[in-house]
């Protein structure tokens, strides 16, 4: 019996970084009550090659009513001409034909800038520029070392995730009646304030949006502190609709509280912006796709910091 797999994008488009390289997350799940194993493969669009995209382990054992998560990341070579480009992720039964077997996710877009090519300094101004370089480096160590107020001490925006919930949406593509509520202590653990954001997903892509408002334009490092437990849910972090760090796998034996969880590093404006949980998986078989947030906090990264 052929399995119906369903694949299902995280984003609607890949999130590019000045050098056109980027990644997403892709979710193969199986309806079906036996396991099988899935091949994941990306179908590029016109204008695009295979080699521009990597899949981490394409071929994996998918569990009844179970579901898998792939990272595809993509890395456009120089030279590409600007302007918008597509692709689709594609899954098949490892025992049949792709043809026999095989269901695409939804088009997935991409948008290529111009890169712009290192500037040469002419030779003629070398001793110029070391020059330069040496009356900076004087200046700097000066400034440093005379003993003036010392740098600013980087800003961090602290949220309990449940006094977001007033104000959430919540959208579940496949009507699935998601909700989001405010969850008290319980199944012997204590969240910050005694409280938690608690999102209760039915289908894979279920997902809810919460508002945060960042004081300056700036580096921010995101983290959260999150809950895990029996039905809950593999999910990842959207900001202003763009995938932000990797998949979180959701579950454990029991309820669990984790420590924080550094999920990404994002440049930010000043002002209010979108923050989105998606489900995306499971690695249990339960018909929940549930996902807890504690807490949530954005980082001033210094400008000096290159981590």
């Amino acid at each position: 019996m052929t399995t119906e797999w369903t694949v299902v994008a995280a984003a609607g488009q890949f999130t590019l970084d000045a050098r056109n390289a980027g990644e997403l997350t892709f979710t193969v799940s199986n309806p079906g009550l036996a396991p099988d194993t899935v091949v994941f493969d990306v179908a590029p669009g016109e204008g695009t090659q295979r080699s521009w995209f990597t899949v981490t382990e394409p071929q994996r054992v998918v569990p009844g009513q179970g579901s898998v998560s792939f990272l595809v990341r993509l890395a456009v070579p120089p030279g590409t001409p600007p302007r918008r480009y597509d692709m689709t992720g594609f899954a098949y039964s490892a025992n049949t034909a792709p043809e026999e077997s095989s269901r695409s996710s939804g088009r997935v877009t991409y948008e290529v800038q111009a890169v712009a090519p290192p500037k040469r300094t002419p030779w003629p101004w070398i001793a110029a520029a070391a020059a330069l370089v040496l009356v900076v480096s004087a200046v700097v160590v000066f400034l440093v070392t005379r003993g003036d107020d010392p740098p600013p001490v980087p800003q961090v925006v602290t949220i309990e995730a449940e006094t977001l919930v007033t104000g959430a949406r919540v959208d579940s593509p496949a009507g699935s009646g998601a909700t989001v509520v405010v969850q008290q202590n319980c199944c012997e653990v204590t969240w910050s304030q005694d409280a938690q954001l608690f999102f209760l997903g039915r289908a894979i892509n279920d997902r809810v949006t919460v508002t945060v408002d960042l004081p300056t334009e700036a580096t921010w490092q995101f983290s959260a502190v999150l809950t895990t437990a029996p039905d809950y849910a593999n999910i990842v972090f959207l900001i202003d609709g763009r995938q932000v760090g990797d998949p979180f796998i959701g579950y454990t034996a029991k309820v669990q509280i984790t420590d924080w969880v550094d999920v990404a590093r994002v440049p930010l404006r000043a002002g209010p912006h979108q923050l989105t949980v998606v489900a995306i998986g499971k690695t249990q078989s339960t018909d929940r796709y549930f996902a807890g947030v504690d807490t949530i906090r954005f980082t001033e990264v210094p400008p000096d910091d290159k981590r």
